[in-house]
């Protein structure tokens, strides 16, 4: 049973069609790539002249006609931008032809980039993200019906009947098991070591933070498993996390870099000399800060040329012993992101927090740009808004949902003008100064 294809059908998807052509496309080499990518680019640059306002009238009034793209070179043709240019000219990035884009879906990302930004994808687009991402599971050994253990994502209000039927389909589909990560109880962290004694899982997807408190858990119970590999995703990977992940499962480890309004940009392949950036998706730049700017190749329904995203990394100029040519990304930085603790020894990821208020619609009905929220002592938390303001309803539904985690700990709640980012540039949505 061809899973990708059944998927295919289901969500309206080609999957497998970039899958195969990554297959190829993966050793290329550098001139063949370029091509590749300039094809893709030259396509992209028309599609924008003619349908995307911001684009054409830069064009336009900058004489630039899209036959003058002979090289990936002329990219720099094009303004770097960025989150808050693209929302102060939301309208102008809304292509003419939107209703002849096929599978157009609306979702926000803010994460760890800052502001909210309500971003748009397409069948195309997305069926290439998880190409890349399937092939990523080829790097990693990873079989089609190989037993996962997921601990990432989910919701935290707003359940309905249809996404709970939907994600066990998918997890029937996929042979995965899930878990909440936000969930960080007794009784959560014995259901998935029960999980892991019980079922034969070949591979492990989480969070990189909420897995190591997760395996240390594990190793003073001083049990230890058989894992085949592990991904983390969301967080920075630190060698001290690939020791005791090799330590209490035996398995080798590997890292991704992407972001929300792009999706994967660079991969870790199973000699782990760097993260492989997918040159048939992007084209990556870097500034004089070692900031990327990026280019997604695919994205007709949002297009992003030059994307600067403030986050920081350094290049590896050497290949990877792999064979494959694509450009390495040596090591990742600006991802910062902390852990609310509880009165009851409870941890909180930070997505949580973002996924209680957008689930609750409290983002949308309060017109949120921005948050952050601040932990200074053990029994008291600030949640940090730029928003109008919250009815006594709304700040008791966020209060009580939070106090449900983390024991009797006192919220308070700061309405801003501005929340500043890092030096980097960087925006981080939990700050919990007794990590520091």
């Amino acid at each position: 049973m061809n899973v990708t294809k059944i998927i295919d059908i289901l969500t309206f998807k080609n999957v497998e069609e970039y899958y195969n052509l990554y297959n190829d496309t993966q050793w290329f080499n550098e001139s063949e790539m370029k091509l590749f990518q300039l094809n893709k680019l030259r396509k992209l640059i028309n599609h924008c002249y003619l349908n995307v306002p911001f684009y054409r009238d830069f064009m336009m009034k900058n004489s630039i006609k899209p036959d003058d793209i002979q090289t990936l070179e002329k990219i720099n043709l094009f303004p770097v931008i960025n989150k808050e240019i693209i929302k102060k000219h939301y309208s102008e990035f809304i292509p003419y032809n939107i209703k002849k884009i096929k599978g157009v879906k609306i979702g926000q990302t803010g994460g760890t980039t800052g502001n909210i930004l309500f971003k748009r994808t397409d069948s195309n687009v997305r069926s290439s993200t998880w190409a890349v991402f399937k092939r990523f599971q080829d790097w990693m050994g990873l079989k089609q019906r190989d037993k996962k253990l997921i601990l990432m994502g989910g919701h935290v209000t707003g359940h309905n009947a249809f996404n709970c039927i939907k994600k066990i389909f998918l997890n029937f589909l996929t042979n995965s098991v899930s878990y909440n990560p936000y969930d960080t109880s007794e009784e959560n962290f014995f259901d998935i070591f029960n999980s892991l004694k019980k079922e034969n899982f070949k591979h492990i997807r989480s969070y990189s933070q909420y897995l190591f408190f997760l395996s240390r858990r594990i190793k003073k119970l001083n049990c230890k498993f058989q894992i085949n590999s592990i991904s983390t995703t969301a967080e920075p990977l630190i060698e001290d996390h690939r020791k005791l992940f090799k330590e209490v499962f035996n398995a080798n480890t590997f890292d991704q870099y992407g972001f929300g309004e792009i999706g994967g940009v660079a991969f870790e392949c199973d000699n782990h000399k760097g993260l492989h950036i997918t040159e048939e998706r992007v084209v990556v730049e870097v500034n004089d800060s070692n900031e990327l700017i990026i280019t997604d190749l695919d994205n007709y329904s949002m297009p992003y040329i030059r994307y600067w995203n403030a986050d920081q990394a350094i290049f590896d100029r050497n290949k990877c012993s792999c064979g494959r040519k694509s450009k390495l990304l040596k090591k990742i930085m600006g991802r910062t992101c902390d852990y609310i603790i509880g009165l009851n020894g409870q941890y909180l990821h930070w997505a949580y927090f973002w996924h209680l208020i957008f689930d609750s619609e409290i983002a949308k009905n309060r017109n949120l740009t921005k948050f952050q929220v601040v932990q200074e002592e053990k029994d008291k938390i600030t949640i940090k808004l730029i928003s109008d303001i919250l009815s006594d309803v709304e700040k008791k539904k966020i209060i009580s949902n939070i106090q449900s985690r983390l024991g009797n700990i006192n919220i308070t709640f700061s309405f801003e003008k501005e929340i500043e980012n890092t030096i980097s540039g960087k925006y981080r949505p939990v700050i919990n100064k007794l990590l520091t």
